[in-house]
């Protein structure tokens, strides 16, 4: 039997704790085994800056899922998602049709450190939570294109103005 992937990405509100992402989190892994899918990966991309303020929020926590399901499986999940408090917003694309679930392994799933543990491990321990926290930041600002930073500076002076 055959299956169609798909990949839902969820924008999950920045002011809530770990807790609230991973019962978000449990929602779509319950509809994807309740409904005979298979879950494939769920990622944690991170706290991002948002390109438009969506809820009077500047950031969002954004998570990847990637599963296996049949067309009624993004109706529930979606429909999951629609009713949470904590997402922002989600978007579902169709990745392939026909795939092999058997073909496909299920990534072990890790939960990561949230902010607030982040922010303990980095005053205790500089090694390897500083060098992610710092990436991250460093890829937020790629994502996020032009900064505002020095938006009000003047421009530099020509050869006439000196």
């Amino acid at each position: 039997m055959h299956m169609t992937e798909y990949e839902t990405t969820v924008v999950v509100r920045p002011d809530v704790g770990g807790d609230a992402i991973e019962a978000t989190l449990d929602r779509v892994r319950e509809a994807v085994r309740g409904r005979g899918g298979k879950l494939i990966a769920i990622n944690h991309w991170g706290k991002k800056r948002l390109a438009y303020p969506i809820k009077k929020h500047a950031r969002g926590v954004y998570v990847h899922a990637q599963y296996l399901g049949k067309a009624d499986l993004v109706a529930e999940v979606e429909r999951n998602l629609r009713i949470s408090d904590t997402v922002l917003r989600f978007l579902t694309v169709k990745v392939a049709i026909d795939v092999d679930p058997n073909g496909r392994e299920e990534q072990a799933y890790a939960r990561p450190q949230y902010e607030v543990e982040e922010a303990t491990a980095e005053t205790h321990e500089p090694g390897l939570a500083g060098e992610l926290h710092a990436a991250a930041e460093a890829g937020d600002e790629a994502v996020a294109g032009d900064s505002d930073e020095g938006a009000d500076a003047a421009p530099p002076a020509t050869e006439e103005e000196e």
